[in-house]
């Protein structure tokens, strides 16, 4: 049998998990510290705002998102990328030069995925 060890931390979905919609899931408050999320719907601001509105107690650097992940990864490559996410995600890339792309992120922005703009970025 394997030796219990003690929990460093654990990875749990926020949207359905610890809250939805404008809802807080019952104890969810109490329970975590930081937050990972795979959202790419809305910026990092976005998401602390409906956290702390739902009464999490948490501050930005608490947050880890998709998003974060993608703009650290643009910065230590330094491209240019033409950004298809949803408009409220845009904030996140603030200050990234998008002129002459020659990288893509996508995101879950369905108003920006038509025959045009896919073709344009491919």
């Amino acid at each position: 049998m394997a030796a219990c060890r003690a929990l460093k931390a654990v990875l749990v979905d926020l949207s359905g998990t610890l809250h939805i919609e404008d809802a807080a899931v019952p104890g969810a408050q109490e329970a975590l510290k930081r937050f990972v999320t795979n959202t790419t719907k809305e910026s990092k601001q976005d998401l602390l705002e409906r956290l702390r509105k739902l009464e999490f107690d948490i501050s930005e650097d608490e947050i880890f998102t998709s998003l974060t992940a993608a703009r650290s990864l643009l910065e230590r490559k330094q491209v240019r990328p033409m950004l298809l996410v949803d408009d409220r995600a845009l904030p996140d890339f603030k200050g990234i030069q998008t002129s002459d792309p020659n990288a893509v992120v996508m995101g879950l922005a369905p108003e920006h995925f038509h025959y045009q703009i896919l073709n344009q970025a491919f």
